[in-house]
């Protein structure tokens, strides 16, 4: 089931906290994702029942007034978001719930995001919503909610990401993640993870208007102008991050925040205090290892101990992806292996997506 009312976008934060919470109420309940989003399009389009968003969506969905309210809904939350990102899934199609149930985006814009035709898009995620339609039926242990709520995180980043990737869709990604984590961050206050995830956004889409040349590519961080980095985002996601700090645990995105706060505290680029930076990727790698994380800790080792033995680093991971090859690129280069930098940046464009990636890799990468 699909909605065919168009909302006016973008909605405001208190809004968007509001809408998830009751569309993981109905959800829950009906145990159907499509006919909850329905229900709460249907009340957002009555300006009048926006003050009392979960009791006319319940009614709207048919639920008597004892389900409009139970004490477990703030449960809810989590079990709607976590059908969302289930792991039986496929990542596009987590993706695509992920924009159409927590961030609120009707189903043409989301079939902009993924450049496909509306009709196409609509069928995906009716498919998806089905194949959710179990995840919906059992609470989450208490023991298993944190894992859960990192998978819900890791989908809001690829979001994101991909969005800084290719900006010029007809969404502005970055933005609807951004919004979306801070609902998340409204909606699991005393969670300390949610917080840092929305201070990693915004500590790096405070640079956007830094990042790229007039010819599309990337421009390295220590060739951006950084009079033009968003100090409001910026200091908004350092206090994020301090406060994601109080309770002395240490997750992911703490240290993925720390590493972006490192750059954008610097103020200029010979500032940048590469020692801390290569001792929060080495942290990072052992709390979160992966092959992006071992490829941008090589560009703190190459700023630490040079280039050579940073390249030592990359070429015993044995990738073949554009970023691996673009990273190979880069240390090359520094180190005057002219043509063989040259290969490198070739395999790297040969190995990207699309056209815009394609472009943006004329350019550096930006670390």
């Amino acid at each position: 089931m699909t909605s065919q009312i168009t909302m006016v976008l973008p909605l405001p934060p208190e809004l968007r906290s509001a809408r998830l919470s009751a569309l993981a109420s109905v959800a829950v309940h009906l145990r159907d994702l499509g006919a909850a989003r329905v229900a709460v399009d249907q009340a957002l389009a009555d300006p009048d029942a926006a003050h009392d968003l979960l009791g006319s969506t319940a009614r709207i969905a048919g639920l008597s007034p004892a389900h409009e309210a139970e004490p477990e809904d703030g449960d809810h939350v989590l079990t709607t978001l976590a059908a969302c990102c289930h792991p039986a899934l496929p990542e596009a199609a987590r993706i695509a719930l992920m924009l159409t149930t927590a961030a609120g985006l009707p189903v043409p814009d989301t079939a902009g995001a993924f450049s496909v035709p509306d009709d196409t898009m609509a069928q995906r995620i009716a498919w998806a919503e089905n194949r959710a339609r179990g995840a919906l039926g059992a609470a989450i242990p208490e023991r298993e909610a944190e894992s859960h709520l990192g998978r819900v995180l890791d989908v809001l980043l690829l979001i994101f990401d991909d969005g800084i990737v290719h900006p010029n869709y007809s969404v502005d990604l970055p933005r609807e993640a951004l919004e979306t984590a801070r609902a998340v961050v409204q909606l699991f206050p005393d969670e300390q993870e949610p917080k840092a995830l929305l201070a990693l956004m915004l500590l790096t889409r405070a640079r956007r208007d830094a990042r790229l040349d007039d010819d599309g590519s990337l421009r390295a961080l220590s060739r951006q102008d950084r009079s033009l980095w968003r100090q409001d985002e910026i200091q908004e996601g350092l206090f994020l991050l301090r406060g994601s700090q109080r309770d002395g645990r240490t997750g992911p995105y703490q240290i993925r925040a720390s590493i972006q706060a490192a750059h954008v505290t610097a103020h200029e680029a010979r500032d940048t205090d590469w020692n801390r930076l290569l001792a929060l990727h080495d942290r990072l790698m052992q709390v979160s290892p992966s092959d992006a994380v071992a490829l941008g800790r090589a560009c703190a080792v190459a700023e630490v101990h040079g280039p050579e033995t940073a390249l030592e680093s990359v070429e015993r991971l044995g990738l073949d992806n554009h970023l691996f090859h673009a990273t190979r690129a880069e240390l090359l280069r520094r180190l005057d292996r002219t043509e063989e930098a040259d290969r490198a940046w070739s395999a790297a464009v040969a190995r990207v997506r699309s056209a815009t990636e394609h472009q943006r890799l004329r350019g550096e990468l930006e670390r």
